[in-house]
């Protein structure tokens, strides 16, 4: 088994999302097998079934097996987000080991008293970023403001023991959203110092502010595409799987056919009568795009004003990411709230069938596990190879 290849869980509230890959030397992200499975027992970022939602990620791990043989991954992690999530700042002191100089080991041991001094029983750490150093003068303190994203312990035991009764075990749980923006980080355009990455999915957004290139401030909200995905349902009177084709369709046709009296064919599924007006399509999704932008705004807006680094300063740019996060109008509708230059990135550098905004979070879960696997010893057989072992067994692959 080879430590560097990583098996990325992205739990979404549509499907579970897994792509199993590694980072080579020169930066850039091999995939060798993906696989995804509808997402039960998760809604919105919200937990309602653990064994349902342990079956779901089976399922989707089971699609990697087929693609890919039992030394594929030597590294398990869960990207999750939404309400489990608690995100907060806390400051940690301490005194320099040196008088006057401050290190990389004075700098982890404040973060360490940051965590400390906000510790919970019933919650897990599961990030500790240092978002702000106060250079310490001769026989002062060093102070160090942190960014701490923790989840509830009993929901984490529980996954994991339940996905361990299939044979996965997880090398560590990671904030979806937070992966999605440090994994993009150094390939953003421009390389800006002050910005807001957001991934918007079908049922949450995950907002990471960054300040001087350092994350500042994270937060799930339970915002996303299914919300125009329902109204679609109930305004053209289809059903789900219909309505998420024709939200797709929209997506790829060009705003300037409004006002032009166009008239779309959305049959599909067997329909023969769903020949819908442009321009009341187009009222429906934008109508909702609009209010899911507000609602970020208006959670974003106090933040903006507040994490200016200096006088005069603004943030440089918002960058979109994530499936609903890549509908153009999305982008253009934040532009305009915000009156912050947009952009929808993705993960560019993975082979081209890979190439788009939902694959974000397992992108940037695979450079976090190759990070982190690279100080992990290996022992024996995980058990992710264990259950590949049975399951190509089982599917007599």
């Amino acid at each position: 088994m080879d430590k560097k290849n990583i098996l990325a869980i992205d739990v979404g509230t549509g499907m579970v999302k897994v792509l199993a890959g590694r980072q080579e030397a020169d930066g850039r992200v091999e995939l060798f097998g993906s696989g995804a499975a509808p997402t039960e027992g998760y809604v919105r970022g919200a937990v309602t079934d653990v064994n349902a939602l342990a079956h779901s990620i089976k399922q989707a791990v089971e699609c990697v097996v087929m693609a890919t043989d039992s030394q594929a991954a030597g590294s398990v992690y869960l990207g999750i987000s939404g309400s489990m999530l608690v995100a907060q700042n806390s400051i940690g002191r301490v005194a320099p080991a040196s008088s006057g100089v401050v290190t990389n080991a004075d700098v982890e041991r404040a973060c360490k008293a940051a965590v400390f001094s906000v510790a919970n029983n019933e919650y897990e750490v599961l990030h500790v970023f240092p978002a702000k150093e106060i250079t310490t003068q001769p026989g002062e303190a060093l102070e160090v403001e942190t960014h701490i994203v923790s989840a509830p312990k009993t929901i984490l035991q529980s996954l994991i023991s339940a996905l361990g009764g299939s044979g996965i075990q997880l090398n560590g749980i990671v904030a979806s959203g937070i992966m999605a923006a440090e994994g993009m980080n150094n390939e953003l355009p421009c390389q800006p110092s002050n910005f807001i990455f957001i991934d918007i999915g079908a049922g949450v957004a995950d907002i990471s502010m960054y300040v001087g290139g350092r994350l500042s401030s994270s937060a799930s909200l339970p915002l996303g595409g299914d919300y125009i995905t329902s109204d679609l349902m109930q305004g053209l009177s289809v059903n789900r799987g219909h309505a998420e084709e024709i939200k797709r369709y929209y997506s790829r046709l060009s705003p300037n056919l409004r006002n032009q009296g166009v008239v779309l064919d959305c049959n599909d599924y067997g329909t023969v009568d769903k020949h819908i007006p442009f321009d009341f399509l187009c009222d429906i999704i934008e109508s909702r795009v609009e209010e899911i932008v507000t609602l970020v705004y208006d959670y974003l807006k106090p933040l903006l004003e507040k994490y200016l680094t200096n006088q005069g300063q603004a943030f440089e740019a918002i960058y979109l990411t994530g499936g609903c996060g890549a509908m153009p109008s999305v982008a253009t509708c934040v532009a305009k709230v915000f009156q912050i230059h947009t952009e929808t990135v993705k993960p560019e550098c993975l082979a081209a069938e890979y190439v788009h905004p939902a694959n974000t979070v397992c992108y940037g879960i695979i450079k976090h596990g190759t990070r982190i696997s690279a100080s992990e010893p290996v022992a024996g057989r995980s058990a992710w190879n264990l259950f590949v072992h049975k399951a190509k067994k089982l599917l007599k692959i």
